[in-house]
């Protein structure tokens, strides 16, 4: 038959490939399906996504399903660029990504592709790009094997800061993840590898804290990266896979920033940045702005009229006369 015939309904195949009694097992179609993700190009929507819908909807009035729609979510992903134009053999500026993987590694040419631009905008092939992101992930390796034995059992000057660092990128790797933005959930695990390096250097985080951050930091990568981190999952002396695990929780409690950089304007211009705890009240926020030493020669002997705390952005934004 057509192979659009097949692809229309394949997905309630799946679920029970050996089922000789019917199309497909009815138990199986209750537990799996409507599938809830569905990821294609924007083409899609008016051939497999279209067939599909009449297909599912035609099942349903025999009565075989009991739902019309196959697909609960869309997301179109972009198209990966040459030269800022699509590849195609008459062009000849096709890539060839198995030049890459056996150089580079799957994981890497994984995470380049992911981190090229917004997942659902693509963007343009580059071999810089993706040796940029092979030094990360030799950064990142390099920092998941480092020796751990001179680091104090409790104590480190920099907990505080690493933990911190450990939730806010759970925080904010999880959500990136949801919303399919991969590139900033990359750029955060990036971020919080070239954090971790100069502390390890120093030794200044105890060894309790550091194991958290880095199991913490394969988990995160592990869904993007699934090679790489099992081998370095493995060498950190866990015995199970790593796909196995759940994905890491972040509390609040850690993420939660202690001090603040309050930023002061004075007739739109910038004037000082005063470092406040990060709870500070709306009059506390105005009163440190007022009475700081560098906003304070451009608003004596002026009318203030009108000074706002932009909540969130700890920003005050002072309005003077005269």
């Amino acid at each position: 038959m057509d192979t659009f015939v097949d692809s229309s309904w394949y997905m309630y195949r799946y679920p029970s490939p050996h089922f000789d009694s019917g199309p497909f097992n009815k138990a199986e179609i209750a537990a799996w399906a409507p599938v809830n993700q569905y990821t294609g190009g924007a083409e899609h929507a008016v051939m497999h996504l279209l067939y599909s819908r009449f297909f599912t909807k035609a099942i349903r009035d025999l009565g075989l399903i009991d739902f019309g729609e196959p697909f609960l979510r869309l997301f179109n992903q972009g198209t990966v660029l040459s030269d800022h134009q699509k590849m195609s053999k008459s062009r000849g500026n096709v890539v060839a990504p198995d030049i890459y993987v056996s150089e580079l590694g799957a994981d890497v040419v994984r995470l380049y592709l992911m981190f090229m631009g917004p997942w659902e905008g693509g963007g343009d092939w580059s071999d810089a790009g993706i040796n940029g992101v092979a030094r990360w992930v030799n950064r990142a390796w390099d920092l998941c094997t480092a020796p751990t034995e001179a680091l104090p059992e409790s104590g480190g000057s920099k907990n505080r800061d690493v933990q911190r660092l450990t939730h806010q990128t759970i925080r904010r790797v999880t959500q990136d993840i949801e919303r399919f933005k991969f590139n900033t959930a990359i750029a955060a695990m990036m971020e919080m590898t070239n954090e971790l390096a100069p502390i390890h250097e120093a030794g200044s985080v105890s060894h309790d804290v550091w194991s958290e951050a880095i199991s913490s930091l394969l988990l995160l990568l592990a869904p993007l990266a699934p090679h790489i981190t099992e081998e370095l999952w493995e060498r950190a002396g866990y015995t199970d896979s790593i796909h196995t695990q759940s994905l890491p929780k972040w509390d609040e409690a850690f993420a939660a920033i202690d001090d603040a950089t309050l930023v002061v304007q004075v007739n739109g211009k910038l004037r000082d940045k005063i470092t406040v705890p990060a709870n500070i009240t709306e009059e506390a926020a105005k009163a440190a702005a007022l009475s700081s030493d560098r906003v304070l020669p451009y608003t004596d002997g002026k009318t203030i009229d009108k000074i706002v705390f932009v909540q969130g952005r700890y920003l005050v934004s002072v309005v003077v006369k005269g």
